[in-house]
């Protein structure tokens, strides 16, 4: 009688389990649950995260968060949003919701300037 009833509480505790589970899943030889990772196997079959609803991107070895950061030439560079317009911190610079290069970082009417060789009067550009 003992033995019914603990195989019965143990196959009620496995069915618990189970069904309180996610779906598992292979990547390579890691197990992974499909809810809270995205297998890449085209980058030797890494595992990104899924957090808060993002799911995390590849890049080389690392797995980043699309928002922050691209990946160009499996190198991380950070991005940014200016006027709804996604953009690389490294090489641009958001000035009055115009977008930038790094080395021109001032903006006269439209257009953007470097002070060592320009300068702003009435929204027109006059060289320095």
């Amino acid at each position: 009688m003992q033995f019914t009833t603990f195989t019965t509480l143990l196959t009620l505790l496995f069915v618990a389990i189970t069904a309180s589970a996610a779906p598992v899943r292979m990547c390579g030889t890691q197990p992974y649950e499909i809810d809270k990772y995205t297998c890449y196997p085209q980058n030797n079959n890494l595992l990104c995260p899924i957090l808060h609803g993002v799911i995390y991107q590849p890049c080389g070895v690392a797995c980043f968060d699309p928002s922050n950061y691209s990946c160009v030439n499996g190198e991380l560079r950070p991005v940014g949003v200016c006027n709804g317009q996604v953009f690389d911190k490294n090489s641009y610079v958001c000035v009055n919701y115009f977008l930038c290069p790094v080395g021109f970082p001032n903006v006269c009417g439209t257009a953007c300037y470097n002070l060592s060789q320009y300068r702003c009067e009435d929204g027109k550009l006059v060289q320095q």
